[in-house]
Parts: C-alpha cells; sequence; structure tokens
C-alpha cells in the first residue's frame, strides 16, 4: 500500500493507471511528469495553501530601520516569495491596511518627500538586480519602530514542480489525490487519444472544482 501524503511516485501511478500507460518508459515518463506538473500548477492557483506571512520587526532579518523604505520580501528555502496578498499593522489593537498600488498609481499618489518618514501607507513592488523588494511611500521611523514594531506581509509563495519520486505538493494531503484526474486528461490529449480525453475530461472538471471549492472561503479578498 502506498503511504500518506500522497507524491509524486503516486501521482505517476494514478496517471498510469487512468491512461493504461506503462511507468517504465523514460520518454512517457516525463510527459506524465509535464502533465502532472502543469495540473499540479494550475490547480494551485492563489489558493491558501500557498499563503506564507513574514512579519517585518527591529530584530528580523530583514529587519526594519529608522529611514528606510525598501525591503527585500522573504526568503526562505522551499518557499519562495512570488506575489504579496495583504500588508498590514496593528495599531490600539486595530490592522490597517498597507495597500499594494502599480508604477501609475503610486506616481499619482506619491507626495512625500524621500526624507520623509512615518507610518507606510502604500506600497508597491520593485525589482532590484536580485530580488524582488517591498517599496514604502514613506521610510519607516523611529517612532513606527518603538509605537509599533511590527509590519507584517502575507503572501503566495512560488509553486515549485515535482521532479523527484519523493516530491510532495504542497497542496494538503486530503486534497493531493485532485491532481491526478486533470493531469490524466492533459497526458491523454498529449498523447493524441482524444477519445480517452473526452471519457477523462469531466472527472477533471470536477476535480479542480473540488479544489476551488475547498478553497472559495479562504482567499476571498
Amino acid at each position: 500500500m502506498p503511504s500518506d501524503p500522497i507524491d509524486l511516485a503516486e501521482l505517476r501511478l494514478g496517471v498510469a493507471f487512468n491512461c493504461k500507460d506503462s511507468l517504465t518508459d523514460a520518454t512517457t515518463l516525463a510527459n506524465k511528469d509535464r502533465a502532472i506538473n502543469e495540473e499540479y500548477i494550475f490547480i494551485c492557483g492563489k489558493s491558501w495553501f500557498r499563503k506564507r506571512s513574514f512579519d517585518y520587526t527591529s530584530s528580523s532579518s530583514p529587519a526594519l530601520t529608522d529611514g528606510t523604505r525598501t525591503y527585500n520580501t522573504p526568503s526562505t528555502s522551499g518557499a519562495v516569495f512570488d506575489s504579496p496578498y495583504r500588508l498590514y499593522y496593528r495599531r490600539s489593537g486595530r490592522y490597517i491596511d498597507v495597500p499594494f498600488v502599480g508604477d501609475e498609481e503610486w506616481l499619482m499618489r506619491s507626495a512625500t518627500q524621500s526624507t520623509d518618514k512615518g507610518d507606510p501607507q502604500y506600497a508597491r513592488l520593485i525589482q532590484s538586480s536580485s530580488s524582488q523588494q517591498i517599496e514604502l511611500d514613506r521610510a519607516i521611523s523611529q517612532n513606527f519602530i518603538n509605537s509599533i514594531g511590527t509590519l507584517s506581509l502575507e503572501y503566495f509563495i512560488r509553486v515549485v514542480r515535482l521532479s523527484s519520486a519523493s516530491d510532495e505538493p504542497i497542496i494538503p494531503g486530503n486534497l493531493r489525490h485532485h491532481i491526478v484526474p486533470g493531469a490524466s486528461y492533459r497526458y491523454a490529449l498529449s498523447q493524441g487519444d482524444t477519445k480517452l480525453a473526452v471519457a477523462l475530461k469531466q472527472d477533471a472538471i470536477e476535480a479542480r472544482r473540488a479544489v476551488l471549492k475547498a478553497d472559495l472561503t479562504r482567499t476571498g479578498r
């Protein structure tokens, strides 16, 4: 019996079973992996299980620093920053959002000088030579660090393709089996077996719907 949670090896078995295909041929195995990963990335979307959080404080890395308005996004092995979800801080127990805006809106709304410091009101993503960064509309002040102390970022991590047999999707264990129907459908199409693809299509739709249903109330911003 396969062990839980489901890994790439088990996903390969599922696709091979649905498509009545061999697991021993190197070419078809590579094609199965490609179909599995395409479905895996697609089904993840902007789901809650891709969300992580990071607190910028005076002791974090990077740390909130008086006079600094640009901060690197979090960098954790196996959980690489992809896109922001929410940036906020809490004053007197009340959450205050620091919304992300695009470059055009940033220029339209920016009325601060480069030397201004204080509480951030909005932010944007910028790209340095080596990493993504968060730029605040004004530099963090020492007063903000002393009185507030924490600027919290919720963000989505990048979906990393599965390559080794023991690699596991970031999808919760009770939802991972839903990758198989869509991957089987993609694989059948890639092999030119339209009759099998048609037979598998509805299962793929229902599987994708099941994952979306599990996520529906979690990231509804």
